[in-house]
């Protein structure tokens, strides 16, 4: 008799073709199905028939008994984001386009409600391997993804809607992780062998997050492959390096930067603020934040409408009223006062500043995660200390640190490359 992973591979294959190609059946198969009940079809049993093939345990391989019945929503997608789970990203594709295809609207929200997992497993899901083989297992593994991929709320950068923990703020927070975890299991990283998901199960992933958030050392190699690829970053030479304590010494070759103070938004009237949050808002982030204003900027938000290549990475520093978010400019604006001259004008009362950084040397501490406030201020604290005691280099006295993020918002924590840094001079 097969076994039952056999039978589940066969039955995933036959749910897999077209429909009326499984022994000559007719009707709607399970392919069509999922397909047309994940994009909101609700098929009465009068007019949509689906063929069920039933493998038992007791019968052999050769035979099978077949049901025609009326087959629920939930059940196919279930059935597909268990594939999902065990490493099919083909179908983890299939599923994002689709969730794609409804986004912004209450059906993608009934969707992703309907994959998150339970709160509570058995004790059993705990057993080494058994996600191979139980459902409920890969399911255990999932909530402890999402959970690791879930932040709470920061107050310097949570977004509209955010003012609390609240029960509905964390469901749409673990909404928006799962997508972003679909996305990526949906991709073929092929560069970053760390957290490669061509063929990754959950398990794997859960592997690979967990190490991750305990901040276990990752080497400087492995932090410089999650830089995204083709943007531009303002260029470095690295003087020293120190690797069992995770810090580089660079010198920075002078870049450019539009620049928002919080302080600045904020003191604008509120007939202009609201007129603005219309203007700049991010498609990826609701709210008019920093974020948002200097991603309208780039994007054509401008005196003269121009659109400029996105850059890598995201500069901060300060906190409350006095953060200062920064983006890069593309290079062409890099080289003295001159070229920024050529950029194009922000719009009046936007509050983006364009700014030339004259680079120097700064102390870099490279880091996974969200880049959540808790974590810059641990390891700030962890890269002061360190060069407190460095017999080479030393902090510049009454320089704020600057925390770096290099990452889009789609991208899990575990891919995640940030950096905080601050002005450094030898001893």
């Amino acid at each position: 008799m097969p076994s039952r992973n056999a039978r589940y591979l066969l039955l995933t294959n036959l749910l897999s073709m077209p429909a009326g190609s499984v022994f000559g059946f007719t009707g709607v198969g399970h392919s069509s199905a999922i397909r047309s009940g994940l994009r909101g079809a609700h098929a009465t049993a009068s007019t949509v028939t689906t063929t069920h093939i039933f493998l038992s345990s007791s019968i052999t391989g050769s035979a099978m008994e077949e049901r025609t019945t009326s087959q629920s929503i939930s059940t196919t997608t279930a059935l597909l984001f268990d594939t999902i789970l065990r490493g099919n990203s083909t179908a983890a594709g299939e599923l994002v386009g689709t969730l794609m295809e409804v986004r912004g609207t209450p059906r993608m929200d009934e969707l992703l409600d309907d994959l998150l997992p339970p709160e509570s497993f058995p004790l059993w899901t705990r057993i080494p391997f058994a996600a191979k083989f139980s459902k409920r297992a890969r399911q255990r593994d999932l909530k402890k993804v999402l959970d690791l991929s879930t932040p709470s709320v920061d107050n310097d950068t949570k977004e509209e809607g955010d003012l609390d923990d609240d029960p509905e703020s964390m469901k749409r927070r673990s909404r928006r992780a799962l997508f972003i975890l679909l996305r990526n299991l949906a991709s073929n990283d092929d560069d970053d062998d760390s957290s490669s998901f061509r063929d990754a199960s959950i398990t794997r992933v859960k592997r690979i997050a967990s190490k991750d958030a305990k901040q276990q050392a990752v080497s400087s190699a492995d932090m410089l492959k999650r830089t995204p690829q083709g943007l531009e970053t303002p260029q470095y030479e690295v003087l020293a390096s120190r690797p069992n304590k995770g810090i580089e010494v660079r010198r920075y070759d002078e870049f450019a930067v539009c620049s928002v103070t919080m302080g600045d938004l904020k003191s604008e009237s509120d007939e202009t603020k609201t007129a603005q949050q219309a203007k700049l808002s991010n498609p990826q982030l609701s709210g008019a934040t920093s974020f948002g204003a200097l991603a309208g900027y780039l994007f054509g938000k401008n005196q003269e409408q121009k659109v400029m290549k996105m850059t890598t990475p995201v500069f901060s520093v300060g906190n409350g009223d006095a953060r200062t978010m920064s983006f890069v400019l593309p290079s062409d604006y890099w080289q003295g006062d001159e070229a920024i001259g050529t950029a194009p004008k922000p719009l009046d009362g936007s509050a983006v500043k364009l700014t030339t950084d004259e680079g120097g040397v700064r102390a870099v501490l490279m880091f996974g995660g969200f880049g959540r406030k808790a974590d810059v201020a641990v390891k700030s604290n962890q890269l002061l200390d360190v060069l407190s005691r460095d017999k080479e280099w030393e902090a510049v006295a009454d320089q704020p640190v600057t925390l770096a993020q290099y990452n889009d918002p789609f991208t899990p924590p575990w891919k995640r490359r940030n950096e905080v840094s601050v002005p450094v001079v030898s001893r």
